[in-house]
């Protein structure tokens, strides 16, 4: 345990790790979102989808924002999951296929930097993605992947201000070891993504302020 957590003091995501640790959650992971999955709703509403729209939901886990997403953007319109753990990955996929929405739904099971869609995405959907968001090559693919100006809607952990939030903080720290491998920019996640020319603004807090809920776009402009 303790090991987990100076490993993840780290800059960088650590692929190899996060493989490891999800081969271990895969399988009870779902029982342990239960406390997110009204923010997981409401995150899902604030990406405004409108029908024919394509959106990827990134580092989707095992696929539970997947039907929302596509019964939001219709029989014309498109959700592609993307997830490095093939554990993960599987358990996702048999989920689509059990979905009404199932020709909808891909699932691409590969590490974001390397994602090639067919079609670029009008929308991204990041949902506990946090190693995503600190990689400078998956954050950088994305953005190629994407059309100019693609809405964003990130919903995840954040810590809050060390000087009065640090038992929070620790508890929350503590809890997460194993769902992610680095804390850099824990203060604000979404950090590399404003500096790529993001727009991003949080919409929502909740769990005492350690869960955001923010809503953007990526650079560009959108198309007409």
């Amino acid at each position: 345990m303790t090991l987990s957590i100076l490993s993840n003091l780290r800059q960088q995501p650590d692929a190899e790790r996060i493989l490891a640790n999800y081969r271990l959650v895969a399988a009870g992971y779902d029982a342990s979102c239960g406390r997110i999955e009204h923010l997981r709703e409401r995150a899902v509403r604030e990406l405004q989808l409108q029908p024919g729209e394509t959106v990827f939901d990134i580092a989707c886990g095992t696929g539970a924002t997947l039907s929302p997403l596509a019964a939001a953007v219709g029989p014309r319109g498109r959700v592609v999951g993307v997830e490095l753990s093939p554990e993960m990955a599987g358990i996702a996929r048999t989920r689509a296929a059990a979905s009404a929405f199932a020709g909808n739904i891909a699932v691409a099971q590969c590490a974001v930097e390397h994602f090639r869609p067919d079609s670029p995405a009008d929308c991204l959907f990041f949902s506990y993605t946090h190693d995503v968001l600190q990689s400078p090559a998956a954050l950088d693919n994305l953005l190629a992947m994407s059309r100019p100006g693609a809405r964003i809607v990130l919903l995840g952990m954040k810590t809050l201000p060390w000087l009065w939030g640090w038992p929070v903080n620790l508890v929350n720290l503590y809890r997460a070891r194993r769902y992610l491998t680095t804390y850099a920019n824990m203060d604000c996640p979404w950090r590399q993504l404003a500096r790529r020319g993001a727009s991003v603004r949080t919409v929502h807090s909740a769990l005492w302020g350690s869960a955001y809920i923010a809503v953007g776009a990526l650079p560009g402009q959108p198309r007409a």
